[in-house]
């Protein structure tokens, strides 16, 4: 009879610690996918922020560089994608996106470069410092 008590407690003791194995490691797990969520969420939400200073930057340069109409339409329908992809939560469309529009405005601030006087205005390089 008491090796049979032993027995119980020991099987008893052994199924208390799967149980609070499982639920620490549930709880874990749970926070994890939380973290993971959560800068998620805060990458699209730079993203959308980078994404709505782009028409403060365009109306700047374009007032310097009014030729230069093809990487201007280049930024817009960059913009428009990235703002799509946002919107799906698809990281791979995300990063694309966000890859083009990188592109298109590296094309952006290399026409600061051939205008000196836009390089000094002050609203310029305040947007170029929030964009980077």
């Amino acid at each position: 009879m008491k090796d049979g008590m032993k027995v119980l407690i020991g099987i008893g003791v052994v199924v208390l610690l799967a149980v609070f194995w499982f639920f620490g490691t549930k709880n874990g797990l749970i926070s994890l996918k939380e973290d993971v969520e959560m800068q998620q969420s805060q990458i699209e939400t730079t993203l959308q922020r980078r994404s709505d200073l782009i028409p403060n930057l365009v109306a700047t340069v374009k007032g310097y560089a009014a030729h230069e109409e093809k990487v201007f339409t280049e930024i817009a329908e960059a913009r428009s994608k990235l703002t799509g992809s946002i919107t799906s939560g698809d990281m791979k469309s995300i990063s694309e996106a966000n890859e083009a529009l990188d592109s298109a405005l590296g094309r952006l601030l290399a026409i600061s470069e051939d205008y000196p006087e836009l390089k000094a205005n002050q609203e310029f390089i305040g947007l170029q410092d929030e964009l980077a």
